[in-house]
């Protein structure tokens, strides 16, 4: 009998189709693939997973989880009702693949896709006619998307102006109440007042009257002086008493007037207004020419700056134009240079001969520095030589042996520190070779990863069992308990039964206690109902979460996919990087 590898490939979650020798390895089946049917397949994921539905790209799914999802996805994001679950259990029969492809052909006529297609062509994955329905399918719902999106983005963007301002917004908004307010308050400060009413003179023509109550005219200039405005109130407190008596005389004049009293009242008319222009003029000419003269000396100071700011500038311009016109001359020089240049290079004799040359001067150059170093070296030899004749010279055969066995002395000396910095090196390499033989490599992660998942295949399933086990019996004993409760309870009603029918009020003392029994009774049930029910929504919750658990162990798997593809990437890229150093290296030393 072969002994079993405890390393052995195990997966969890086997389908039943899947099969195992005696050793534990899956057997390989011969199966023969249709190049157009895996081309088809491969451009349905590709398709699906660049619509956006990236669950096509998980490996542990089955072909049909993928299309069907993928489908299912499309026909929801097209607003169209599909009753089926995205999440797809594993090991369906045939006619539970049919049932869910029926429901997702009867929605396609309603949408009125152009292709016809059949449930069992997508149970049997006849990838040929599955494409163009799916291209169709990823188009309609992109446009759906695009149209969703579109439609909330300017949802969200009314909700957005109907609840929030932005700061620039609120900014205007301040602006626009602060310039209102002064522009209030300028209207209120100078609001429109009446100065002279049109009067119908004698003469029948119309003049114009200052009111009674008509304020006086405010005067600009600030820099008056007290005499003046007093006097100007006078005049015109003059005038207006004048024009008030000709009008209570125009009012009191009768219709009959003759010609010498009309010219008599226009004379006297042009007297008033005669006096009254050179007041208003000389005021307005005064004002005016104190706005000029501040004008004149604020354009005066602005004139002498612009002038400074100007020979600044007169001078910054001429230094760059100076330095521009050597710039200039300096490249016309180096330009008639490289012109030169190109004419001697362009035949390829020419080209030849200069290549030869600049290998010949780098040639050269090498050569000084051998040169250099190469003397150098000799000067340092015939030191030494000159001082070893010297030794020679000067010392005896014993002062020769003396020196000998001193310097086999150092030289032992010096063996047995290295013998000792050797030993310690041996030390250190064995330490870190044993850490690092400590460490499992990949390979033996995965064996210990695997072995660990088959022990905690086992230890679930006989934790399952156990509690199953106890379970049965809790459910067992409570039956029993019941049991025995109803037992002695039909017991006690047998017994007491005879004894109740002899008299009516042992009677109905017996039909009191059994009605109690009764309430008892359904009150134990309700409990019992509410708590079945609270089982079943426990259970409820823990499929879902199990679902999710699903979900979260086939993304993790798909991460740890990737990241092992990234790191046997990233060695790839370091090796080259490496290789990449060491020729560069080398070149430099060359």
């Amino acid at each position: 009998m072969a002994t079993k590898n405890i390393f052995s490939k195990h997966l969890p979650n086997v389908k039943l189709a899947t099969r195992f020798d005696a050793d534990g390895n899956e057997i390989q089946v011969e199966k023969r693939e249709d190049e157009e049917q895996k081309r088809k397949e491969q451009d349905i994921i590709d398709t699906l997973v660049g619509a956006g539905y990236y669950r096509a790209h998980i490996h542990g799914l089955s072909s049909f989880d993928k299309i069907v999802g993928g489908m299912t996805w499309c026909i929801e994001a097209c607003d169209y009702d599909v009753n089926v679950d995205l999440l797809f259990h594993e090991n369906l029969t045939i006619g539970q693949k049919i049932a869910l492809t029926e429901k997702i052909v009867a929605v396609l006529p309603r949408m009125k896709c152009p292709f016809l297609i059949e449930p069992h062509q997508i149970q049997g994955l006849d990838f040929i006619n599955i494409f163009p329905v799916v291209q169709w399918l990823v188009k309609r719902s992109v446009e759906n998307r695009s149209k969703k999106a579109d439609t909330l983005r300017k949802l969200a963007a009314t909700q957005f102006q109907n609840h929030f301002t932005l700061d620039s917004d609120r900014e205007l908004q301040r602006l626009r109440v602060k310039q209102l307010a002064h522009l209030q308050a300028i209207e209120s400060k100078y609001l429109p007042k009446r100065q002279f009413k049109l009067r119908k003179a004698a003469g029948g023509g119309w003049i114009p009257v200052r009111p009674k109550d008509a304020p006086e005219q405010e005067h600009a200039d600030g820099a008056a002086t007290m005499d003046e405005t007093d006097t100007e109130r006078e005049e015109e407190e003059e005038v207006e008493e004048e024009i008030s008596l000709s009008t209570e005389r125009e009012h009191n004049i009768p219709l009959d007037l003759t010609d010498a009293d009309n010219s008599a009242l226009a004379k006297k008319y042009d007297d008033i207004k005669q006096k009254l222009a050179p007041h208003t003029v000389d005021v307005s000419e005064r004002n005016r020419i104190k706005t000029q003269l501040a004008l004149k000396l604020a354009l005066e100071k602005k004139l002498e700056l612009a002038r400074s700011e100007c020979d600044q500038l007169r001078n910054t311009v001429q230094e760059e134009e100076l330095q521009l016109q050597s710039a200039t001359e300096q490249r016309e020089n180096l330009e008639e240079e490289i012109r030169n240049l190109d004419n001697l290079e362009i035949t390829e004799e020419n080209q030849k001969i200069l290549d030869h040359v600049k290998e010949l001067v780098l040639k050269n150059e090498r050569m000084k520095k051998q040169e250099t170093l190469f003397k150098e070296n000799c000067k340092k030899e015939l030191a030494e030589l000159q001082q070893k004749i010297e030794k020679a010279e000067t010392s005896t055969p014993d002062e020769d042996m003396v020196e000998l066995q001193r310097q086999l002395d150092m030289e032992q000396e010096r063996l047995k520190s290295l013998r000792l910095q050797l030993a310690k090196k041996n030390r250190s390499y064995v330490a870190i070779k044993r850490q690092l033989d400590t460490i499992p490599d990949r390979t033996e992660l995965a064996q210990y990863q695997r072995r660990f998942l088959e022990l905690y295949n086992q230890v679930s399933a006989k934790h399952r069992e156990t509690k199953q086990f106890y379970t049965l019996y809790n459910t067992l004993d409570d039956t029993k308990l019941y049991l025995e409760k109803e037992i002695s309870l039909l017991n006690s009603i047998y017994d007491n039964y005879a004894n109740a029918m002899q008299s009516p009020h042992s009677r109905e003392q017996f039909v009191q206690q059994f009605e109690t029994i009764v309430e008892g009774i359904r009150a134990t049930k309700i409990k019992l109902k509410k708590k079945c029910d609270d089982e079943k929504s426990k259970r409820d919750g823990l499929n879902a979460q199990l679902l999710c658990l699903v979900e979260q162990q086939r993304k993790y798997a798909a991460t740890v996919k990737q990241l092992t593809m990234e790191c046997q990437r990233n060695e790839v890229l370091m090796q080259h990087l490496k290789a990449l150093k060491a020729a560069q290296s080398s070149t430099q030393q060359s």
